[in-house]
């Protein structure tokens, strides 16, 4: 399911722009006439859009004399902006595991899950600082971008958001994953301290390190 931000955005004029251009690059004229809005309002939006990677400008090709056209067109990144039933699929996934699986089984799914998620262990030989800046950003690969705390020994890794708001409520387990992918980065025992109690959970987790 689309969070509240994705449902504004595909149900306004930026949503409604995007699904043209979906069905085909377009110029300003174009986009104008089938938006019935100003050619000033399709160009903010496109300029927003432009802006975050979601649409970019190429020229047409030249016919006659005068300036080249321009039209716009869909990037890949606007594949992140169509909604898709990927949430309401893992929620069945692994509901139906947990139910069929028994416990333990469906532990060792999630710790298989985490090791993958995980990858190779890292050098032997690289230090903390190299081992939390290849964590996070193996982190921000899969939507979860923390900063990250030290006070002594104690180390704590916060996110604004939670890259699987969505699903943690009913599967807090997820947020666990996410700790052991942690740990085997960095080789120490990582707590989940995940705020799953607001409208939009929040990433945490923390560790002792020497």
């Amino acid at each position: 399911m689309a969070n509240h931000w994705m449902r504004r955005l595909l149900s306004g004029t930026r949503g409604r722009l995007l699904a043209e251009l979906r069905r085909s690059p377009a110029t300003v004229n174009a986009l104008t006439e089938g938006l019935a809005i100003s050619a000033n309002a399709v160009r903010s939006h496109l300029a927003a859009l432009e802006r975050d990677g979601i649409v970019v400008l190429e020229p047409l090709q030249k016919q006659g004399v005068g300036k080249p056209a321009y039209q716009y067109r869909l990037t890949g990144e606007a594949r992140s902006l169509t909604p898709k039933a990927y949430d309401t699929m893992l929620d069945v996934v692994l509901t139906a595991a947990r139910e069929n699986a028994g416990a333990d089984v469906y532990t060792a799914i999630l710790e298989n899950a985490a090791d993958r998620l995980a990858g190779p262990a890292p050098r032997a030989q690289a230090d903390l600082e190299t081992r939390l800046a290849d964590t996070k950003a193996l982190l921000a690969s899969i939507g979860a971008d923390v900063e990250i705390e030290r006070k002594g020994n104690k180390l704590r890794m916060r996110g604004a958001d939670c890259p699987l708001a969505s699903m943690v409520g009913a599967h807090p387990e997820l947020c666990g994953v996410l700790a052991a992918v942690i740990a085997r980065r960095l080789g120490v025992a990582v707590n989940d301290c995940c705020d799953r109690t607001q409208e939009l959970p929040r990433c945490c987790f923390e560790a002792i390190v020497a």
